[in-house]
């Protein structure tokens, strides 16, 4: 499976894979503000606007530190352009952070996102498969 790179920073990596119909997100740990990820949002348009509808997404917030509140409501702003694009199935990696993993469940209970948690990547995948 080819991935391609939408984008790859200090704070996240969204990648796509146009044969899975899947994109693929890694949080990588704390955005102070969403100052410090002013490209994120187009991120998720450019990446969707590649994807077709019926689409699936991987997070991996493995690596995640809990967010303050504004950056919040960036996700929920980001899981909005996703659910408008189609996304049908979402698979959350989390590791041992209770506070990061509530913050999360929260956000897509918010934003009704179809969201399920699992601790690796290869059960995330199989589940996204099915």
């Amino acid at each position: 499976m080819s991935l391609v790179k939408i984008s790859d920073n200090k704070y996240y990596i969204i990648s796509i894979s146009p044969e899975k119909n899947r994109a693929y997100l890694k949080i990588l740990g704390f955005w102070r503000n969403p100052e410090a990820v002013p490209d994120y949002l187009k991120h998720w348009t450019a990446a969707v606007s590649r994807l077709k509808r019926g689409f699936t997404l991987l997070t991996d917030a493995s690596e995640m530190k809990t967010h303050p509140k504004e950056v919040v409501k960036l996700h929920e702003q980001a899981q909005a352009i996703l659910l408008k694009a189609g996304v049908v199935k979402v698979a959350e990696i989390l590791r041992d952070d209770d506070l990061a993993e509530m913050q999360l469940n929260a956000v897509a209970k918010t934003t009704q996102f179809p969201k399920q948690n699992f601790k690796s990547v290869e059960e995330a995948e199989a589940w996204l498969d099915q």
